[in-house]
């Protein structure tokens, strides 16, 4: 298991908990803004410009990183190449596909609580691939997300109706965060081998970009140009540049600093902070099975959490 810096004084964490919140933020805000230019481009070309901003920043970041650490640019991918670009096909094409025509489909609120009940779907997996083993606490955990994600998913949007654009959009989200999933636990060996954590995701971007941009240039023409506009750009920039580029590179940061549990614990406010958000920004309703499903998916995530801690090492 991969050791972290003993936790320094609270007063220097302040720094690290700020740039935590700052990615909350980013990631909360990252699902309304995101239907701005879904609203006049097709979803793959959504992806194909929100991701040649990304890696154009986490590029620059890992440039600037690996002059810091005295590391070769292309280092890491040469030690890994059929690996890193295996998972990234897996977290950036496969995940990507599946979270644009998702967001594309439901609501902003729908689709951050659904991706937020991905820790449970990394546990099942983990367990059932022999990586991980859960206990009969993390499994109380994992039942009450369950519960949730299934009340979202079959009534997010306030009733059930499986014809509807949200049920399916619904579906593919949460075939998004069981991707996502994948794409972890199959990391975690990587990880655990001491890849930095910046280099795997820009050269696993880089892997993908040729997919994405022929999806991307596919539907390119279905694009309505006539409305697109400054906001539409913004928009693209915030999610490319800040949600998969700067917020990734925080939160690796404060994970390195603070220790993963202490950061998973901001991971949590991510949905709501969504659902306030797409309120406030397309108008979109909260809902019982919204709030309902909400809690029950990150009050399982924090007794899973906590069962794991009351397992001895």
């Amino acid at each position: 298991m991969a050791r972290y810096p003993p936790t320094p004084v609270l007063r220097s964490d302040r720094r690290y908990d700020a740039a935590l919140l700052l990615v909350v933020l980013i990631w909360g805000l990252n699902f309304p803004i995101i239907k701005v230019p879904l609203a006049v481009m097709p979803p793959f070309t959504v992806n194909l410009f929100r991701f040649l901003v990304s890696i154009a920043v986490l590029g620059a970041l890992w440039a600037a990183e690996a002059r810091r650490q005295g590391r070769a640019f292309a280092g890491a991918f040469r030690k890994q190449p059929w690996t890193i670009g295996g998972l990234g096909l897996i977290g950036h094409v496969g995940y990507q596909v599946f979270f644009i025509l998702g967001v594309a489909n439901t609501t902003a609120g729908s689709a951050a609580l659904i991706i937020a009940s991905a820790p449970i779907w990394t546990a099942l997996i983990g367990h059932l691939s022999g990586v991980d083993r859960l206990h009969s606490a993390q499994w109380a955990g994992v039942l009450l997300s369950f519960v949730g994600v299934l009340t979202v998913v079959l009534a997010g949007e306030g009733q059930v109706d499986f014809s509807s654009d949200a049920f399916v959009g619904n579906m593919l989200m949460l075939a998004g965060a069981v991707m996502w999933a994948l794409y972890t636990v199959l990391s975690r060996p990587v990880m655990a081998r001491g890849a930095d954590p910046l280099a795997f995701t820009f050269f696993g971007v880089l892997v993908a970009m040729p997919i994405l941009i022929a999806l991307g240039l596919f539907t390119l023409p279905a694009t309505d140009w006539a409305a697109v506009d400054g906001w539409t750009w913004l928009a693209l920039l915030f999610s490319g540049g800040l949600s998969t580029g700067l917020a990734y590179y925080l939160w690796n940061v404060a994970v390195r600093r603070v220790g993963p549990s202490q950061t998973a614990v901001f991971s949590n406010l991510v949905p709501f902070v969504a659902l306030l958000a797409a309120l406030v920004v397309l108008g979109e309703p909260i809902t019982w099975a919204q709030v309902f499903g909400g809690v029950l998916i990150i009050g399982g995530l924090v007794v899973m959490r906590r069962g794991r801690q009351l397992v001895p090492a």
